[in-house]
């Protein structure tokens, strides 16, 4: 080969520098070609190997920094044998490429964890605002364990304020499973928002099935038993889902459903918590808040909008027909400007499809308030009626289609004094 073609052969084989515009494709080509690569990555138990370049590793992470240049260096061969080779070839990919589309949930966990274990900040806070952003009840034990090993303050927050909202979901996502023995001991001694112990239970059984090696699934779940209020049960609850479960003794099942009965003075076994009262929590920062609005269908005169009838707290006016929802709403309050009565307070009920008062207040102005709350099912359709002395808009009735968070109501709503009708409810929804 003549001098000329060999100089030829090179130029073109080291032209790939001249590609090249930004230090950025620069990096990523020799990710991809491992050009001048000057380490091998192994992840003893997996064929998976890499090649990298020692500086990029420490230019992004101190401790990479001190494993590659350190009085303690290693040689050519990096042997990591607790990193997941996905999770770590992604962070790779991170080192060289800079910003780069975020994982999937279970890779985005797995690489913020190496992410805290190499101490790359920046990419600490890009995965803790990922997971915040794509936290679901169904995903959240996936999230949990990382959120409380590494301390991840905003991380957690997001998580209480799921499981504060979405208790149910929570406990009965596929995924409760996941959940470290730790990681369970700490959530669950956050306030559960949850109609039955049922849930809970039916959630350390799965969990404690997922998990089960040579333990009975009474040894594996022990510790969390006493946490289960067992005297919340029904009767019918209890011999339903507790004793077909297993992991009672007789004579405990005995004696919780004779302290369930409270038929006579009989001792509560150790694993059986004493509490009576049910846990949900009505607390006003746990309220929703869903405002139902609809428009004319056809376009109405002037005196026709502004029209009303005057109407005697002995007539009962129709503020919301044919309501029905998607969940069970713990309705508190609900405010309608409509309700202004001239002389004395507005009666407003809530019946059910039968015609039945589940639930009345009474006001002498917009909101009204339920000394209980009353509790709106999705099997059924509700009615919200009012009496007052004062004017009412003339019968006009509006179809609306209200949501928020998962839960979707419909029906139709009266307008009122000539302005689109609008009612806010006020209501908990543990889903």
């Amino acid at each position: 080969m003549s001098q000329e073609t060999m100089s030829m052969s090179m130029s073109q084989e080291e032209s790939w520098q001249s590609q090249l515009v930004s230090p950025e494709q620069r990096l990523s080509a020799l990710l991809k070609s491992s050009r001048l690569a000057d380490l091998t990555i192994n992840f003893p138990g997996h064929e998976r190997c890499l090649q990298a370049h020692r500086l990029v590793l420490a230019m992004t992470s101190p401790v990479f920094e001190a494993m590659l240049y350190g009085p303690l260096a290693e040689g050519e061969e990096l042997h990591l044998h607790e990193d997941p080779p996905e999770a770590f070839e992604w962070l790779l990919e991170y080192m060289y490429r800079g910003h780069i589309q975020m994982p999937e949930v279970r890779l985005a966990v797995q690489v913020y964890q190496l992410a805290s274990k190499y101490q790359v900040e920046a990419l600490m806070v890009l995965c803790s605002k990922h997971l915040q952003e794509t936290l679901r009840p169904e995903n959240l034990a996936e999230m949990y364990d990382t959120a409380v090993l590494l301390e991840d303050e905003h991380l957690l927050q997001r998580c209480y304020e799921v499981v504060d909202l979405y208790p149910t979901a929570v406990l009965s996502s596929p995924s409760f499973g996941l959940l470290s023995r730790g990681a369970l001991r700490h959530l669950l001694q956050r306030p559960l928002h949850i109609p039955t112990e049922v849930i809970l239970l039916k959630a350390l059984l799965a969990w404690g099935q997922a998990r089960r090696s040579t333990k009975s699934l009474r040894d594996e779940i022990s510790d969390f038993l006493p946490m289960v209020r067992f005297l919340s049960m029904t009767t019918d609850e209890f011999v339903e889902h507790v004793m077909p479960s297993g992991v009672l003794s007789l004579q405990e099942i005995s004696s919780i459903l004779m302290n369930i009965k409270e038929l006579m003075d009989v001792p509560l076994p150790t694993i059986c918590c004493p509490t009576r009262d049910k846990r949900l929590c009505y607390v006003d920062s746990l309220l929703r808040r869903l405002t139902l609005s609809t428009t004319p269908a056809l376009a109405r005169s002037r005196k026709s909008a502004r029209g009303s009838i005057f109407v005697h707290s002995s007539q009962e006016q129709i503020l919301i027909m044919n309501l029905r929802t998607t969940n069970t709403l713990l309705v508190s309050k609900l405010e309608c400007k409509g309700i202004h009565p001239t002389t004395g307070a507005a009666a407003v009920a809530i019946k059910d499809s039968n015609g039945c008062v589940i639930g009345s207040a009474t006001s002498e102005g917009p909101l009204v308030e339920f000394e209980e709350h009353v509790s709106l099912r999705p099997d059924e359709s509700h009615c919200v009626t009012v009496r007052l002395e004062g004017h009412w808009p003339r019968g006009e009735m509006g179809d609306f289609v209200a949501t928020t968070e998962g839960v979707e109501v419909e029906g139709k709503i009266a307008f009122t004094e000539g302005r689109i009708g609008s009612v806010t409810l006020h209501f908990w929804c543990f889903n």
